[in-house]
């Protein structure tokens, strides 16, 4: 079911804030650094990583309509991860200041930061189970997430592009290998088709029901 409020509050932050395109590679959000403004994806497609040592864990992915840096203006605190585009898109940017009198005097601001705060409480929990399942389980449950939460459909099925292999390697803490093994096997039965930065689920309720057994 749709959520009005929220959108009203996305319409909200769009007319007060700033609208920028962004590029592929481009850095939206530094882990470190200040909390002075919030971003509202507006189009295109990015990740956000923790920061780390070798290999920097991919939590999320980001689309159209996703809230990004709310709880550190918030709360007042640094950044605490990177948030790197995948794909070209644009984002309104808008002022911490702003955002946080925003919130204050708007039900369907604070609507959108609970709708924000729900999401990605439920991505965390989701990727805590996944950590108890197999590698060939763990990235069938992760593309069928981000396909189904961030990808367009085709006459093909549904696709998502912009993400490689070594981004799903990132997010299900395995190697590239293990994951290239995982990625043709659901090949072979049919499950997933594959191209360059690229990922369609021919049947996603198939796919689905292969994580019930």
């Amino acid at each position: 079911m749709p959520d009005h409020a929220a959108d009203r509050g996305r319409a909200e932050i769009r007319s007060a804030g700033r609208s920028a395109p962004f590029h592929k590679g481009d850095r939206l959000i530094t882990a470190g650094t200040r909390s002075d403004e919030v971003v509202l994806v507006e189009a295109g497609l990015l990740k956000a990583l923790l920061p780390g040592g070798e290999v920097e864990p991919l939590v999320s992915l980001l689309g159209p309509g996703d809230l990004v840096g709310e709880l550190g203006v918030i709360g007042g605190r640094p950044r605490s991860a990177h948030v790197v585009a995948l794909r070209a898109g644009r984002a309104v940017h808008l002022a911490g200041t702003t955002f946080l009198r925003l919130r204050a005097q708007s039900e369907d601001v604070r609507a959108l930061v609970d709708q924000t705060s729900h999401k990605r409480q439920r991505d965390a929990d989701e990727r805590h189970l996944s950590q108890t399942r197999d590698v060939p389980l763990r990235v069938a449950a992760v593309l069928l997430k981000w396909v189904t939460e961030q990808g367009h459909r085709t006459d093909a099925g549904l696709r998502l592009d912009g993400l490689s292999q070594r981004d799903l390697a990132d997010a299900v803490a395995a190697s590239e290998k293990s994951v290239e093994t995982a990625l043709g096997s659901l090949r072979s039965r049919g499950l997933l088709r594959t191209a360059r930065m690229s990922f369609t689920l021919p049947d996603p309720r198939a796919l689905a029901r292969l994580l019930e057994v």
